[in-house]
């Protein structure tokens, strides 16, 4: 597992050094917290059970939370023009589902909630989950109207404020969740470790199998 880390690793650094070039001397990216220092997100266990919603994904149809229990999942929140943490986000799952077990790849679910409706339409996201090759079948990228999102987004503790059309200030969450729909693990930050993710997710199939 521990080749995952390497090459997370050597994606954040070549993305960090690439922004540095970006940006003016002094500056940073103002949508979220700088990526300039390559760390890992911030783990929480948790145990608080997720309200049911019902959003649309990329294929225009509608995804209803309670349905996709049974298995683990991987929620993440996100939004398709972010200039900078959210593509990390989205390679570090990219990465981390590449190298999953094929049982393990074909069971747990994963789902990207975006954080700016304005933009984000089900056609919009289809292009970037392509783009990115994470557009698997069981990875679902959620959209919807503004008012359907924000009770979604307070009931993670997701805060979220439009800075400009296209430039989005919001929580960088990733959650892992178990089989009955518990938020189980939170990680704060960019890059959650793709080794301890990994684990707590096999934890978690474990204890849904026992």
């Amino acid at each position: 597992m521990e080749r995952m880390k390497a090459v997370l690793c050597r994606m954040l650094t070549a993305a960090a050094l690439a922004l540095s070039v970006v940006l003016a001397p002094g500056t940073e990216a103002s949508a979220h917290k700088s990526i300039l220092k390559v760390e890992f997100a911030e783990r929480r266990e948790l145990n608080v059970l997720i309200d049911n919603f019902a959003l649309t994904d990329q294929n225009g149809g509608r995804v209803e939370f309670r349905k996709l229990r049974g298995k683990p999942l991987v929620i993440n929140f996100m939004y398709t023009s972010c200039p900078d943490v959210c593509p990390l986000l989205t390679a570090s799952l990219k990465i981390l589902r590449d190298h999953m077990k094929p049982a393990e790849a074909r069971d747990i679910r994963f789902l990207s909630i975006t954080t700016d409706p304005e933009i984000d339409s089900p056609k919009v996201l289809k292009a970037y989950s392509k783009r990115h090759e994470a557009d698997a079948p069981n990875w679902w990228w959620l959209t919807g109207e503004a008012r359907e999102l924000a009770p979604v987004w307070q009931g993670f503790g997701v805060s979220v404020k439009r800075l400009a059309k296209g430039l989005i200030e919001h929580t960088t969450l990733t959650v892992v969740a178990d089989a009955q729909g518990f938020m189980r693990f939170a990680y704060f930050g960019s890059a959650p470790d793709p080794d301890v993710l990994l684990k707590d997710l096999r934890a978690l199939e474990k204890e849904a199998a026992t």
